[in-house]
């Protein structure tokens, strides 16, 4: 009687588990389909936020504020949050994002061998690409190397010859160092990846790029002029040697009248954020970042007709001549947070 009581028991609960998967499924299998949201990308080796946000449809500012980033550095296993809005409505889901990897840029297919205090930055200046262009060429995730390591670059006649190095003294900085080897102020914080010109310490090195290229104005030596005094005598008042007359004003010694100042716009920053020029300058703000920006006068909220650059995008540039004097803000209406003031003299 047990034996038959247990086998009762076990065809009972086979039959349990039967009627309840009857009723399961098809609840299941009639369910609607979830909505599209966001969704879990783990970064894969050789991928930039650039190409992820083509592969899915997407921006690369939208999954920098998704996942909190403050830079567009991402590394291989990484997790990221993809921001997709809801496909439109209809009898059918539109067919999901594929994974065709963002193709490699083309004429790269010559190599350079790492050297000593060579940067991703002074490498692609010297090749005259962007660093983030040349990191996806070879696959890169980081944008640190190793001396003796061979990069795939564009083949360039006749190959750049390596750029000089100085070591950065007390008393130094970048304007100082930009003068001593005739270059700009802007070349070598883009080639050494310095995102505030204004921080440079004591023992770094920095590469030089194209020493000689820029010719910076002389700085004007002021000279007294005046007429000879009458010779003192003895118990009289003692009277100045020297009596000064009107001579010409010294002249301004930064940026003179007509020239150019660049503004770099670099990991949603305006390089340098303040900037004092003469009159009858024109400032440029040149776009080294890989997202759109813009430049506009006045500040978030209260703009001006003054001017206004629209969209710029990566590698673009916008420039305005500042013929009165006075303190001029600008900012990004792109992007909360970049603002700068240029003041004109």
């Amino acid at each position: 009687m047990k034996t038959g009581s247990l086998v009762i028991q076990r065809a009972l609960a086979i039959l349990f588990i039967l009627v309840v998967l009857l009723v399961v499924l098809p609840i299941a299998t009639s369910a609607d389909p979830p909505q599209q949201g966001p969704i879990i990308y783990y970064v894969r080796y050789g991928d930039t936020l650039f190409s992820i946000a083509q592969r899915y449809g997407t921006t690369v500012p939208a999954i920098m504020q998704a996942n909190g980033l403050v830079s567009d550095y991402i590394y291989a296993g990484q997790r990221l949050i993809i921001p997709i809005g809801p496909y439109p409505p209809g009898p059918t889901l539109m067919p999901g994002p594929t994974f065709t990897p963002f193709p490699t840029p083309s004429n790269f297919d010559c190599t350079y061998t790492v050297q000593y205090r060579d940067t991703v930055y002074s490498i692609g200046y010297r090749y005259g690409v962007p660093y983030y262009i040349l990191m996806q060429a070879n696959y890169m995730y980081s944008p640190y190397l190793r001396t003796g390591q061979t990069l795939k670059v564009p083949c360039v006649s006749p190959t750049p010859t390596p750029f000089p190095t100085h070591v950065v003294a007390s008393g130094d900085n970048l304007f100082r160092i930009a003068i001593q080897y005739k270059t700009s102020i802007y070349a070598i914080a883009l080639t050494n990846g310095i995102w505030n010109p204004h921080w440079i310490f004591v023992g770094q090195t920095l590469v030089v790029p194209y020493p000689g290229s820029k010719i910076w104005p002389d700085v004007p030596t002021i000279t007294p002029t005046g007429t000879p005094g009458p010779t003192n005598t003895p118990g009289a008042s003692p009277t100045p040697t020297w009596t000064a007359t009107a001579g010409p004003s010294p002249t301004p010694t930064g940026t003179p009248s007509g020239a150019i100042a660049f503004i770099t716009m670099f990991n949603i920053t305006y390089m340098p954020a303040t900037y004092s020029i003469p009159r009858g300058t024109t400032v440029r703000w040149l776009n080294q970042d890989s997202v759109n920006h813009s430049v506009r006068s006045g500040i978030p909220g209260t703009p001006t007709g003054l001017f206004n650059s629209g969209t710029i995008a990566p590698g673009g540039s916008f420039q305005f001549t500042f013929n009165d004097p006075g303190t001029f803000p600008f900012f990004s209406e792109l992007d909360s947070g970049m603002t700068g003031t240029i003041t004109v003299q």
